[in-house]
């Protein structure tokens, strides 16, 4: 790193620095909260802002994020109408909505969701929760993730008791409501513990008012004994934003985590996964889509632990990337010891639509265990020459023809979504971008 560039991080540094004693002088959080707000920021001074030498943000350059100041936004309004677009049609009475990463509760209404809800300053009395947050802050790897803890105070706690189940999908939506002048900062902050034999159907949306906001969200999943989570992530936010989402997952003996992701893209979008497969017969499975043009960019840091027997794991991601646009997976699977009769695939596949456009991959395996069946592989790729020909010969136009294969690229990922208002909203959105 240059002396400008250290310089210059040092200043932000010193900046959050002194935002985090305003913060506590202000808010006065007390006994559990206060401790983590202080550990928090302490692994902050350790891990410091990144760099693009830094591992884990090879493909991304986070300048704009460390340097602006951090000026946080809590709660402002919003209007109803904006809330009612992007709630889902089968979760009008099972939806929170977090503005600025405050819960609304006069805008969520949870009448048919099996769950007990907290905030999370309540939630540290219970000394599973206490010692999970402090020990997941005492490790944390991601400079951002330890931004959101150091600055927590409205959080929530979702817990789902044992053999609880739900026809309707419970969902989480995050509205920013952004700046017409500086950049703001928002820090959702969510835990979700399911007990034994729960089952969670659960979709996270991201979208925001208007530009000119940096959210900054962590999301952890604590899955019981034999417990299971449908789980669908759409990050929707203004095109003029900035997004860093971590996801932290823990699965017990048995348990499931089936996951989807659909980008849109913004000035800059993280999301970092982060999973540990604790107990014997724990299985993930994490698909992900982006479809971006201009100057969007997308990047994906998914770190897989599987930490005991017969777990599987399964990842495929599919990204199209046009015009400047810039998508990156930064993936790696660590088969720790012990952990045989391992299974795990991990598939990325990218299609350019633009010479200008950058598709980065980095898949990676690390096994410590000798009895294992592990694969990886990614590719990129244009529009197939002779798919495109045989479309035009039926009398399919260019444009049609390439539209119809840029958007049978995407569907595979976008038809694996459990929720069909999911799958319907992206068909009318997302993909509706491939159609300039």
């Amino acid at each position: 790193m240059t002396t400008t560039a250290a310089e210059s991080t040092d200043q932000a540094e010193s900046a959050l620095l002194d935002q985090h004693k305003q913060f506590l002088s202000e808010t006065k959080p007390a006994g559990a909260l206060l401790s983590l707000n202080e550990a928090a920021i302490q692994r902050f001074e350790v891990l410091k802002f990144p760099y693009r030498k830094h591992e884990m943000y090879t493909f991304v350059n986070t300048k704009d994020i460390a340097a602006a100041p951090y000026v946080f936004s809590y709660g402002a309004s919003v209007s109803e109408d904006f809330v009612r677009k992007h709630v889902y049609a089968d979760c009008e009475k099972s939806v929170l909505i977090l503005v600025d990463g405050v819960y609304r509760e006069n805008l969520s209404d949870i009448s048919n969701a099996s769950i007990r809800l907290l905030p999370i300053a309540e939630a540290l009395s219970q000394p599973d929760i206490k010692s999970y947050l402090a020990s997941t802050i005492a490790n944390e790897n991601d400079v951002f993730a330890c931004i959101n803890s150091a600055f927590l105070n409205h959080g929530l706690m979702i817990d789902v008791p044992e053999k609880a189940q739900s026809d309707s999908p419970l969902q989480i939506l995050h509205v920013s409501t952004g700046s017409p002048a500086g950049k703001v900062t928002t820090l959702p902050r969510v835990l979700v513990r399911l007990g034994r034999m729960a089952e969670l159907k659960l979709i996270v949306k991201y979208a925001g008012v208007q530009g000119n906001y940096f959210v900054n969200s962590v999301l952890d999943v604590l899955a019981g004994e034999d417990a299971g989570v449908q789980f669908t992530q759409i990050q929707q936010d203004d095109r003029n934003a900035w997004h860093c989402s971590k996801t932290r997952i823990a699965l017990s003996r048995n348990s499931r985590f089936y996951a989807s992701n659909a980008s849109y893209g913004s000035k800059l979008t993280r999301h970092h996964y982060e999973a540990h497969l604790k107990e014997t017969g724990a299985e993930l499975r994490l698909n992900g889509v982006s479809v971006l043009t201009g100057a969007e960019q997308v990047h994906n840091f998914v770190r897989i632990h599987h930490e005991a027997p017969h777990c599987v794991s399964n990842q495929q991601f599919k990204n199209i990337v046009n015009d400047h646009s810039r998508s990156s997976i930064d993936g790696t699977v660590i088969v720790n010891q012990g952990a045989q009769l391992t299974v795990s695939d991990q598939l990325i596949n990218n299609l350019m639509l633009s010479d200008n456009a950058h598709a980065d991959n980095k898949p990676n395996l690390m096994i410590f265990a000798d009895d294992v069946k592990c694969t990886h592989g990614a590719t990129i790729g244009q529009i197939n020459e002779d798919q495109l020909f045989y479309l035009k010969t039926r009398g399919l136009s260019t444009k049609v023809a390439k539209e119809l294969l840029t958007k049978s690229f995407a569907e595979s990922i976008i038809q694996t979504i459990a929720f069909p208002a999911v799958v319907e909203d992206l068909e009318n959105t997302l993909l509706k971008k491939l159609e300039a």
